[in-house]
C-alpha cells in the first residue's frame, strides 16, 4: 500500500514540472536554428564573430565578417542572391528581414553585387537598392560615402531621401553635411577600371567557390561560431 502514494505522489511531480519543462524546449530549439547567409571565400586574415576562418565556412544570419589589413572577404549570399565584398580592414553584419538583404557596415568598405533587394545601414545613412545592383559602400573619418555603379538606389538620412542615379555618389560627411550627387558623366577608362575589376574579381571568386563546392572540395571549415546576437 505504500508503494501506492509514492507512484502517485511521482505522478504529480512531474505533472507540476512538465509546464517547465515543455517552456525550455522550444527556446533551445530556437536557439539552435540558425540560419545560414552564405559561405565565405578567405583572403588573408578574415574572421567571422571574432574567430578566423578559411575560404568555404558558414556565415549565419546575424554574423559579423571583419578583415585585417592587407585581407579581403567575399561572402556569397545563399540561394545566388548575390556576392558581398569585404575589402581590407572592414567590418560588416549581415541578415535578412522581410525579404530584403540587411547589411550593417560598421567600418570600411563593402562592394555589393546583388539580385535580389538590398539595404545597408551605416551611422546615420540607410542606402537602398529595392532591386539588384552593384554599388559601394564607405564609412571612415570623413564620412559615408555611397556609389551607384549600375542601378539607381536612395540614401536616406533622418526624414531626407537623396537618389542616386547610377553612376552618381553621395558623401555624407560626420558634421552632418550632404556633398550632393555629381551628375552623371562619362567614366575616364582609369576610373571604369576601378569599377570593373572588383566586380570581375567578385564574380571569378563566386565561380571558384561553386565549382569547389560542386568537386566535393569544400573546407572542413564550416560554421565555426554561432552568430551573436
Amino acid at each position: 500500500m505504500a508503494r501506492k502514494p509514492m507512484a502517485l505522489g511521482l505522478l504529480v511531480m512531474c505533472i507540476v514540472q512538465a509546464p517547465f519543462v515543455r517552456a525550455n524546449v522550444p527556446h533551445g530549439s530556437a536557439r539552435g536554428r540558425a540560419v545560414p547567409a552564405g559561405e565565405v571565400v578567405a583572403h588573408g586574415h578574415v574572421f567571422v564573430n571574432g574567430v578566423r576562418v578559411t575560404s568555404g565556412s558558414t556565415v549565419f544570419e546575424g554574423g559579423r565578417v571583419r578583415t585585417s589589413a592587407g585581407a579581403n572577404a567575399i561572402l556569397v549570399l545563399r540561394a545566388g542572391a548575390g556576392v558581398i565584398a569585404v575589402l581590407p580592414e572592414s567590418e560588416a553584419g549581415v541578415s535578412t528581414a522581410d525579404g530584403v538583404w540587411a547589411i550593417e557596415l560598421a567600418r570600411g568598405t563593402i562592394l555589393i553585387r546583388a539580385r535580389q533587394a538590398t539595404e545597408v545601414l551605416s551611422g546615420r545613412a540607410r542606402v537602398r537598392a529595392p532591386q539588384g545592383n552593384l554599388y559601394r559602400v564607405t564609412r571612415s573619418e570623413e564620412g559615408v560615402r555611397v556609389e551607384a555603379l549600375e542601378r539607381p538606389a536612395a540614401v536616406r538620412v533622418g526624414g531626407q531621401r537623396f537618389p542616386l542615379a547610377a553612376g552618381q555618389s553621395l558623401l555624407l560627411r560626420e558634421d552632418g553635411a550632404v556633398v550632393a550627387a555629381a551628375t552623371p558623366s562619362p567614366q575616364p577608362p582609369r576610373a571604369r577600371r576601378r569599377v570593373v575589376i572588383p566586380a570581375l574579381v567578385i564574380g571569378a571568386l563566386a565561380v571558384t567557390l561553386a565549382l569547389t563546392v560542386a568537386r566535393g572540395e569544400r573546407s572542413k571549415v564550416v560554421s565555426p561560431v554561432a552568430p551573436q546576437r
